[in-house]
């Protein structure tokens, strides 16, 4: 199974919590109360994000480079932090 590791935004502030979600996927989103909390849950929102669309029979995008996105990724987006976070993407089950 290979291992990826796709970029993260996380924004948000200690009083409203933390907001985590990926460029490269779309829908994919996660969060926290602290960053920590929303780091942590991020990895397992990108491996739920991922089984659902191999499940589905989607293409797996190939992560991109943290270095090569924008800054800001989006005008209205005030990031706190980015991140890589680690997935092994599995192969779908026979059926």
């Amino acid at each position: 199974m290979p291992i990826r590791h796709y970029p993260a935004i996380i924004e948000g502030d200690a009083a409203t919590g933390y907001s985590v979600f990926f460029p490269d996927l779309p829908g994919c989103t996660s969060g926290g109360d602290t960053l920590q909390e929303a780091a942590l849950n991020a990895e397992e929102a990108l491996a739920g994000h991922l089984t659902l669309m191999i499940e589905g029979g989607e293409a797996v995008p190939v992560p991109s480079s943290i270095d090569d996105l924008p800054r800001p990724i989006e005008p209205d987006v005030v990031e706190v932090s980015r991140l890589l976070v680690r997935v092994e993407v599995r192969k779908k089950a026979p059926a």
